[in-house]
């Protein structure tokens, strides 16, 4: 386990005290790297007005919470989208209580693909906000799946307690014996990956493929094809220089 290669990810929190909370539970169990997707709502001036901007009113509030885990939370990346804050990683995975078409795990079985994964690239682990979760546009851009058993009476958890729950399971992975042995093919980039399915997404339309109506829906399965597969940088980087190559005959073709 590379607990340095692992990123909690927040997508769009609406709490300034859940991000404190988040910063403070990473540090307790020895995580680093946080990143925060930017609500709609740190844009323009503070709601209470005042001096600064509204997202640094936010974060003045976190501050707080995060109390001793001040450091962790300032050196946090913010994104625009969540496109940009997985950017980096090899390997994601979303955590949702609905069912999706994607592998599923426990928290406790999330942290032994961690484990496993984070000894060869950066992993990052997506959390929705706090009142609609994860949509399925999100969902699409990870690999897999945690879902924390919950009562069925009252399944929703508060944001900063499931990632203390995912972040004590990846910790008491990280302090076992037996490491994992490393892959030595590094696996494919997310970055690469959405540039893979830009370019297909371009093509296959181009060529009356896709239903121009609704072209998400063959592009999702052929989303979940490739994610099973878990291709190497390599092998997404060949794919794609294929798809390009497949562009320009096409381009050629109709200005001919």
């Amino acid at each position: 386990m590379d607990l340095g290669n692992v990123t909690f990810v927040l997508h769009r929190p609406s709490s300034a005290e859940n991000i404190g909370a988040v910063a403070r539970a990473l540090m307790n169990f020895g995580l680093a790297k946080l990143a925060i997707v930017a609500p709609p709502s740190w844009e323009g001036l503070p709601r209470g007005g005042g001096a600064g901007n509204a997202r640094e009113q936010v974060l003045t509030a976190a501050r707080k919470t995060a109390r001793h885990a001040v450091g962790l939370l300032e050196a946090a990346s913010i994104h625009a989208d969540a496109r940009s804050a997985l950017g980096t990683a090899t390997w994601t995975c979303g955590t949702t209580s609905r069912l999706v078409e994607r592998p599923r795990y426990s928290p406790r079985e999330l942290a032994r693909q961690v484990a496993l994964r984070s000894g060869r690239g950066s992993v990052a682990l997506l959390f929705g906000e706090e009142r609609r979760g994860l949509s399925d546009r999100e969902l699409e851009l990870c690999q897999a799946v945690c879902t924390i058993p919950t009562s069925r009476e009252y399944e929703s958890m508060n944001l900063a307690q499931a990632v203390a729950v995912v972040a004590y399971e990846l910790a008491v992975a990280g302090g076992a014996n037996d490491q994992p042995t490393l892959v030595p093919s590094e696996p494919a980039r997310h970055a690469t990956i959405e540039a893979l399915w830009a370019r297909a997404a371009a093509v296959l339309g181009a060529t009356g493929y896709l239903n121009p109506q609704n072209p998400e829906q063959i592009l999702a399965e052929w989303r979940r094809l490739v994610s099973r597969a878990e291709p190497t940088q390599r092998e997404v980087e060949l794919l794609l220089a294929g798809v390009r190559a497949l562009e320009r005959k096409l381009r050629l073709a109709g200005d001919a």
